[in-house]
């Protein structure tokens, strides 16, 4: 069984957004094999309870200190959330933000990238789906800071500071010290969509509090992650492969999303929900007529 995690944030349009990437999953994957976890990331809890076979829904212990800086909210969330993966004992996990759309069936594919116990994680590392090169250099900087004792947070309550205790700050240095003899500080795949293997699971050190206030994407955390616990970051994004993301907007028109068979793509958030549904529908009979068309042709 694999896990799929999904952090549903605070705005007013995540739980939308929630419903119709589950309805994709069940689409495309059968729910007896997938246990979905997600991480209710608001101020408040709220009822989320998704129609599915077996489902766990988190709230990290950070929101019990306040209302977090985004940061750090979706550092703890992550990690907690693959931790939770990790302890069930599922053979790997695909992380999705809500603003991504499942076209296809994933799992087989990513099961088989990960048969190479050396794999960390799979998803767009250092090329994009349209073969541009990724740049990772702007992090640098801040992992070099992350080690501070004290860490400012901007959160919903205004400024705060936290302490980082020796221990937290040795934890930093150690991963950041075994995560640069692997690759440039700062590698990772992009957050949009990304999966992490059972590997990655077993030997990575999911501990969120030293990274609060660090002002580091949880990408970037489970991409240094990734690399201090030894293990490889791999690109799935050429024709036939899995991910095509962008950071804002999807990398290229549906139709060509579906022609070249990616599965997992990323981002089809728009103004208003009527726009995010009429793209997801059209990502869907994109993926249809391709599929008409190469039974045709046989």
């Amino acid at each position: 069984m694999l896990g799929v995690v999904i952090p549903v944030g605070p705005g007013d349009r995540e739980l939308a957004r929630l419903d119709a990437l589950v309805a994709e999953l069940r689409r495309h994957e059968r729910p007896s094999d997938v246990a979905l976890v997600i991480v209710d990331d608001a101020p408040t809890a709220r009822a989320i309870a998704p129609a599915w076979p077996q489902v766990a829904v988190l709230r990290t212990a950070l929101r019990e200190h306040g209302r977090p800086d985004p940061f750090s909210a979706h550092v703890a969330g992550t990690l907690e959330a693959l931790a939770h993966v990790r302890d069930a004992g599922h053979e790997f996990a695909l992380k999705l933000d809500t603003d991504a759309a499942l076209i296809r069936p994933f799992s087989e594919t990513l099961r088989a990238a990960f048969e190479d116990v050396g794999v960390g994680v799979v998803g767009s590392y250092d090329r994009t789906a349209t073969g541009e090169t990724r740049d990772w250099s702007m992090w640098r900087a801040r992992i070099d800071g992350a080690d501070r004792p004290l860490a400012v947070r901007l959160g919903g309550r205004g400024i705060s500071v936290v302490h980082h205790p020796r221990r937290e700050r040795e934890h930093v240095r150690t991963q950041r010290r075994a995560a640069a003899a692997r690759a440039p500080l700062g590698a990772h795949c992009l957050g949009g969509a990304y999966a992490v293997s059972r590997s990655f699971l077993r030997t990575a050190a999911l501990e969120w509090r030293p990274w609060v206030g660090a002002g580091l994407g949880e990408d970037v955390v489970v991409g240094l992650l990734c690399s201090a616990a030894g293990l490889r970051m791999e690109s799935l994004t050429g024709p036939g492969e899995p991910f095509a993301l962008a950071w804002r907007g999807l990398p290229v028109p549906p139709s060509e999303l579906a022609g070249a068979g990616h599965a997992i793509v990323h981002s089809v958030k728009a103004p208003t929900d009527a726009q995010e549904r009429s793209l997801r529908r059209e990502l869907q009979c994109a993926v249809t007529a391709v599929d008409a068309s190469q039974v045709q042709s046989t």
